[in-house]
């Protein structure tokens, strides 16, 4: 028996269809022949559209609602990665290759937070739920405590940038580090409301578990990335072991940075 094919664009679309729904509000509509998301019921504003190779230009990509500053610094360190699309680039939407090897999911998850956010009813309550505009408040998203997650970022930062060749890209209220293209360290801001502020490294899957079931209320697996090799240090408890913090990070860094970069 032959092995069934998967069609990479329906694939793509799969991961796509999960982040977005995911989402309070969401939907899913078919605009301009394309698979579409927009947030808020009938009068619901469009955060994320699905394209493969729109007007034959060869890409599988995701347009993004995003702010013209994001667009420019992304498509400017990232051409290869990032684009402006048509159309909707003007208003500061960003493309977003999905077809690329090794694509960064954690990324594009941050990206349609980010966009989500942008749309979402503040209150959500009033919103219609289903096609028959039937009411009823969806449960309360967790919030962070905004001092806590900008002093935490800041300590971060700094504690980041004495790494050799790390270069940060903040996205919204999250960041990510790389070295080389490799990211190494993911900072997070109530990702997918879950209500935590937190650091993300990469530590093999199995010692990951093994710290988190040593220290459940520090440590946890994020989502998306867990089951990849990746552990969540929460920033937001009452004391941060700072130390302990800066271990984790270099060697995460030292994970992915080729052996030129890993000395001064």
């Amino acid at each position: 028996m032959t092995a069934k094919t998967v069609d990479p664009a329906e694939a793509a679309l799969a991961q796509v269809r999960g982040l977005c729904l995911a989402y309070p509000s969401a939907e899913e509509k078919i605009s301009h022949g394309a698979p579409s998301f927009k947030a808020g019921g009938a009068r619901g504003r469009m955060f994320v559209t699905f394209v493969d190779h729109h007007h034959d230009d060869g890409r599988l990509a995701i347009w993004v609602k995003s702010t013209p500053d994001v667009q420019r610094r992304l498509v400017r360190a990232h051409p290869e990665r990032f684009f402006v699309p048509p159309y909707v680039g003007v208003n500061g939407w960003l493309g977003a290759r999905l077809d690329l090897a090794g694509t960064d999911w954690i990324e594009i998850a941050l990206l349609v937070e980010d966009a989500w956010l942008s749309v979402a009813p503040k209150n959500p309550g009033k919103m219609a739920t289903s096609a028959r505009a039937v009411r009823k408040k969806p449960p309360a998203r967790a919030t962070t405590d905004a001092a806590v997650a900008r002093g935490t970022y800041e300590k971060l930062a700094a504690l980041v940038a004495e790494l050799p060749d790390a270069e940060c890209a903040r996205e919204g209220v999250h960041a990510t580090w790389r070295v080389r293209k490799k990211a190494f360290a993911y900072f997070l801001d109530n990702h997918h409301g879950d209500g935590i502020v937190a650091v993300c490294v990469r530590v093999p899957l199995a010692e990951a578990r093994t710290m988190i079931a040593a220290d459940p209320k520090r440590l946890y697996s994020p989502a998306y990335i867990g089951p990849r090799g990746w552990l969540g240090v929460r920033l937001d408890t009452a004391r941060v072991d700072w130390t302990f913090v800066a271990r984790l990070v270099a060697e995460s860094h030292r994970k992915v940075a080729p052996a030129s970069t890993r000395t001064r």
